[in-house]
């Protein structure tokens, strides 16, 4: 079935396509190609693209966990009793907990010694949109990546020139570049609303012409 939300349809399938700083993304791709080797802590505001990133780390072996619905310490325990053992063809898994600001205080407790045991076999990604739902306990815990980046002109050109694409391949020719400019200004950092704004203002557009 076509896929007909633009924010899932262009959804990064690579660490090249993510919407993030240059810095930050060579880093990231770095990292992709060793799969992984640290465990970290991806923080930010809603939509700018931790989960996103967190999967594209090791794509082909990584565990989700969704902590908004499995939050609590039986999570980490199942963790635990599943994952304490290394791969039969080699290589590391990622454990993604995304979310991880939701997890419960029994399961944050839980989790310390958890993700030290489970380390010589396993990376933890925990993403969070408020970090300080964390105890200080697993955020020292986890390297931390911060996704909360400045509004810089550079970085706004280039969400600027993704929008544009987006429409061309949604056969949207001729788009006003200050309706997309204004779009970004406005969401920005959440690029999934962005993107889900932009189909929004032209499907509108569209409807309003064909009414005429």
């Amino acid at each position: 079935m076509m896929d007909l939300d633009w924010g899932q349809k262009y959804r990064p399938k690579t660490i090249d396509e993510v919407i993030v700083p240059k810095s930050r993304r060579n880093w990231l791709k770095n990292l992709g190609q060793q799969q992984g080797g640290l465990s970290m802590l991806f923080w930010g505001r809603a939509g700018c693209g931790k989960t996103t990133v967190a999967k594209l780390i090791n794509p082909s072996n990584t565990l989700f966990i969704n902590c908004s619905t499995n939050n609590s310490i039986d999570t980490i325990r199942w963790i635990e009793e599943t994952f304490d053992c290394g791969m039969v063809f080699g290589g590391r898994r990622v454990l993604l907990l995304d979310e991880a600001d939701n997890l419960t205080a029994d399961a944050q407790a839980a989790l310390r010694g958890v993700a030290e045991e489970l380390s010589p076999y396993n990376d933890f990604i925990l993403t969070a949109n408020d970090p300080n739902k964390l105890t200080e306990a697993i955020r020292s815990r986890f390297l931390p990546v911060d996704f909360d980046f400045d509004e810089t002109e550079e970085l706004i050109d280039y969400i600027c020139a993704r929008m544009h694409q987006i429409a061309f391949l949604e056969g949207y020719v001729e788009v006003d570049s200050g309706l997309i400019r204004d779009i970004v200004k406005k969401r920005f950092p959440d690029i999934r609303r962005i993107t889900k704004t932009l189909q929004h203002e032209l499907m509108n557009q569209e409807n309003s012409y064909e009414s005429f």
